[in-house]
């Protein structure tokens, strides 16, 4: 009971909604409808009553005679009898002579008024009349008579009280109500189980998501009818995304707790040496700077790969000038340029014009140029270069270092990869893989050798397809 008032609750507005839109606009048409229905009803009722008027009227004329120049009529006891059994209502009539006096009938019955005679010229006519307490509806006839003298013409009134049209009328908008009312219960219970129906695939979804834990990133199980599949296709495609995010930050947390935990061991270690006074301030305080300097450089790494992680959805293209990024990049690095009392050169084209994100191509430039200061010995060369040619932009950070072997070559886009004792990559390359990708362009480490093949630096040239 309580998982079937769960499901209420959760389409019940959405279920409301939609029996309001679809109930509310049916009601008013029908009561509409049914003013209409009923109005029309009293007028076909009215009209049956006028035509009994009218007929009982003609009949009494057809009984006037004519004898020794007076007028006379003589009105069958049947006719009498059906006139005061008129079902439910009371009959009055009542006939005028040539000269307006009385020949038979009610004289309760009131006379037309002059000016309703005068605006209705025809042979009979229609009014309304008062009888006491009762309004009265009155059919009246002009009955032409031939006599010796030449024509005459009687005046014959026929008259009906309310009563039985209104409860005729009753007991019309009594039956049309009961079954206006009938049929909208049926469309309303129709139309909330077609809706509860209709809404059962958003309860299926709403459940399943509701026993989803945090961490589950799995496609939907939940399938629905064609309106509701491509819902489900988004949230889908939002589970994937949020699938990736998730193993990003895992992959984060495990590179930052591994790689971190061993430069803070050891500086920890240093820090209790030079407190013990095992080795000379002079040379413990030295190391710890290296330390200190290898952990704030693998911290800016690791955050500047998770900013890049979270960059790599779309976003807004822009076209940037690389040589002027070099240059950027050149002069924030001078520091460290000029420790090594490096000999640096920068061979920038005005028209080295690539399409991406300005932080991206920024970061991409100061990585493989850190990556080109580390590996040049001391009062070396290194530089950067950039070539553009039809359908090509090249950009190339050269340097004079030892360069990579070919066991090199299989880690050294790989995160914290080392080989053969060899001081892994870190981050650095593993980013510029990255950016490069989100960029649309290709990275290569290549060798640079003379002409007996000896090694003199290592290229990384980074190539934009226009």
């Amino acid at each position: 009971m309580s998982r079937w008032f769960n499901r209420s609750a959760y389409v019940g507005k959405l279920r409301n909604y939609l029996l309001a839109w679809t109930l509310l606009p049916i009601a008013l048409f029908m009561a509409m409808d049914t003013v209409s229905l009923y109005k029309s009803m009293l007028q076909t009722t009215a009209a049956a009553h006028d035509r009994l008027l009218g007929a009982t009227a003609q009949q009494m004329g057809d009984l006037l005679r004519v004898e020794r120049n007076d007028l006379t009529i003589h009105v069958p006891l049947a006719l009498i009898e059906a006139l005061e059994s008129s079902g439910g209502s009371r009959m009055y009539w009542r006939v005028m002579g040539f000269d307006g006096r009385q020949i038979a009938g009610d004289q309760d019955l009131p006379l037309p008024p002059q000016e309703l005679i005068a605006q209705t010229p025809g042979l009979s006519f229609s009014y309304i009349a008062q009888v006491g307490a009762q309004r009265v509806q009155v059919t009246a006839l002009h009955q032409a008579i031939e006599m010796s003298q030449g024509q005459g013409v009687a005046l014959i009134l026929v008259g009906e009280t309310l009563e039985a049209r209104e409860v005729t009328a009753a007991a019309l908008l009594r039956d049309m109500l009961l079954r206006q009312l009938l049929l909208m219960a049926v469309i309303s219970v129709t139309t909330w189980l077609a809706a509860t129906r209709a809404l059962y695939p958003l309860y299926a979804l709403s459940k399943e998501l509701k026993q989803r834990s945090a961490q589950d990133t799995s496609r939907l199980a939940s399938r629905g009818p064609e309106e509701l599949q491509p819902v489900i296709d988004e949230m889908n495609q939002l589970l994937g995304r949020q699938h990736d995010l998730l193993l990003h930050q895992r992959r984060f947390v495990a590179d930052a707790s591994h790689q971190l935990r061993t430069p803070l061991t050891v500086l920890k270690t240093q820090l209790q040496s030079a407190l013990c006074g095992d080795a000379p301030t002079q040379l413990i305080i030295p190391e710890m700077l290296r330390t200190v300097d290898r952990t704030t450089h693998l911290a800016n790494q690791l955050l500047n790969q998770a900013r890049l992680e979270q960059m790599q959805q779309p976003t807004p293209q822009t076209t940037l000038n690389m040589a002027e990024l070099a240059r950027e990049a050149v002069l924030e690095m001078s520091p460290l340029i000029g420790a090594k009392h490096l000999d640096f050169s920068l061979e920038a084209d005005a028209t080295a014009l690539v399409q991406g994100n300005a932080w991206m191509a920024g970061e991409l430039v100061r990585n493989l140029l850190a990556n080109a200061i580390r590996h040049s010995p001391a009062s070396g060369a290194l530089g950067i270069r950039f070539t553009s040619r039809p359908g090509q932009t090249s950009m190339v950070v050269w340097d004079c270092g030892p360069g990579i072997n070919k066991e090199m070559r299989a880690w050294l886009f790989q995160p914290f990869a080392a080989v053969e004792g060899v001081a892994g990559a870190g981050l650095g390359l593993a980013i510029c893989l990255d950016i490069a990708t989100s960029m649309n362009a290709r990275i290569e480490l290549l060798n640079r050798l003379d002409a007996d093949g000896r090694v003199l630096g290592l290229d990384a040239v980074v190539s934009w397809d226009q």
